[in-house]
C-alpha cells in the first residue's frame, strides 16, 4: 500500500480511506484496467471497421499493452499469482465482464463463425482463457508477438465470409 501511495503522490491513510484493505483496492484497479482497456478499443472502432484493424486493436489493447504492463511492473508474477488465487472469487465479476465484451465484440462476425460452428460467445470464452493464460506464461516480447501474430491469422480466417459453394 505505501508503493501505490508513494506512486499516487497520497499517504497510505489516503489510500485506506478508499479502500478498506489490499483486497479491496486490487479489485479495483483491475476493473479499472479492464474498463480502460475496453472504453479504448470501443473508441478505436466501430463495429463496421475493418476485421483486421478491428482484431489489431483488440490483440493491442487486451494483449500487448496488458503485457507491457505487466512486464513494467516490479514484482509482477507475485501480483498475478495473488490475483489469480486469493482473490480468484473477488474478480470472478471483472473476468464475467471481459468474457461478454469480447462475446460482444465478436457479433458482427456471428453469421460466418455459426457457418463453422462457432458461436461468438465459445470464441469469446476461449479468447478470454488464452489471454489471460498469455499474460501468466509468456515471458519475451517475441513469444508475445509471435502468439498475437497467430491469434489474429486465427481470427481473420474464423470470422472470414464463407463463399457459397
Amino acid at each position: 500500500m505505501s508503493d501505490i501511495a508513494a506512486a499516487a503522490g497520497v499517504s497510505r491513510q489516503t489510500i485506506y480511506n478508499i479502500f478498506p484493505n489490499r483486497e479491496a483496492l486490487l479489485v479495483a484497479v483491475s476493473r479499472y484496467h479492464f474498463a480502460s482497456k475496453w472504453n479504448a478499443i470501443r473508441e478505436g472502432c466501430d463495429d463496421d471497421a475493418p476485421r483486421d484493424a478491428r482484431f489489431r486493436l483488440l490483440l493491442e489493447k487486451l494483449v500487448l499493452e496488458s503485457w507491457e504492463s505487466i512486464q513494467a511492473m516490479p514484482h509482477a508474477d507475485e501480483l498475478e499469482l495473488e490475483l489469480a488465487t486469493t482473490l480468484k472469487q473477488e474478480l470472478t465479476e471483472v473476468h464475467l465482464g471481459a468474457r461478454r465484451n469480447l462475446c460482444e465484440f465478436l457479433l458482427p462476425y456471428e453469421a460466418d463463425l455459426e457457418r463453422r460452428s462457432i458461436t461468438p460467445r465459445g470464441l469469446g470464452e476461449m479468447l478470454h482463457h488464452s489471454i489471460v493464460g498469455l499474460k501468466l506464461s509468456t515471458t519475451t516480447r517475441a513469444e508475445i508477438e509471435s502468439v498475437v501474430a497467430t491469434m489474429h491469422a486465427c481470427l481473420m480466417a474464423l470470422t472470414a465470409p464463407v463463399q457459397p459453394a
